[in-house]
């Protein structure tokens, strides 16, 4: 936790400066200090529920887990495998929630592309009506369902395992994960979600005052970006 906090705060504000390196770039520095300010609170969070006893399984051999209280994946989220995968790993019981409650119920009458719409249109309400991050947080389910289609109609075209979610070792594609054509291309979609977060970065930029970037931008200043 205090590694991230480090990162978020020292080491990332100053390590792409935008009058040092080109602006996405520095786009991405803000996006992952964002991130990394994120894995913070989260870590804090799960050290306190371990600190006083609780997050614990005990297994049917009498082993005892201690990961029953996990929220986040930062991994996934550093290196993701697609959109879908860091939107999951970002708040784990947040997307148990969103899914179960939200998406399957509206799956079954607007069908997929409007559920996602209102999960992540719900998502927005939950982080406060703010314009600034719905605009992010719809951003990234419209990226995430094109991503999320296109790699499932090309994983049945090249009969590979390039979906947006790994496969279980039982799929039945020719072309596995270790074939190195495949890992290419799934590299390649790794590229082009770390250039989306980059992007999603610059939303965040800027050189306003604390109290604008504590109250968030307004619409203008958003579509600006």
């Amino acid at each position: 936790a205090i590694l991230c906090l480090s990162m978020s705060i020292c080491v990332f504000p100053f390590l792409f400066e935008e009058p040092l390196w080109n602006k996405w770039l520095a786009a991405y520095s803000t996006a992952a200090s964002f991130r990394y300010s994120h894995y913070y609170v989260v870590l804090i969070s799960e050290s306190s529920t371990l600190l006083v006893g609780l997050g614990f399984v005990m297994k049917s051999s009498g082993d005892i887990n201690w990961n029953g209280y996990r929220t986040i994946h930062p991994s996934n989220i550093e290196i993701p495998r697609s959109l879908g995968s860091v939107v999951t790993s970002w708040n784990l019981p947040m997307h148990h929630f969103l899914k179960n409650y939200v998406f399957k119920p509206s799956r079954l009458h607007v069908g997929r592309f409007g559920a996602v719409l209102i999960t992540y249109i719900a998502s927005a309400m939950l982080h406060g009506l703010n314009f600034q991050l719905a605009a992010v947080l719809l951003s990234i389910g419209i990226y995430a369902y094109i991503e999320s289609v296109l790699r499932y109609k090309l994983s049945k075209h090249l009969n590979a395992c390039i979906m947006d979610r790994s496969c279980s070792s039982s799929c039945q594609h020719k072309y596995k994960e270790t074939v190195p054509w495949v890992a290419v291309i799934n590299f390649f979609f790794t590229l082009l979600v770390m250039f989306h977060l980059a992007y999603l970065g610059v939303m965040f930029g800027g050189s306003e005052d604390d109290a604008i970037m504590e109250e968030g931008y307004s619409m203008m200043h958003t579509l600006k970006k």
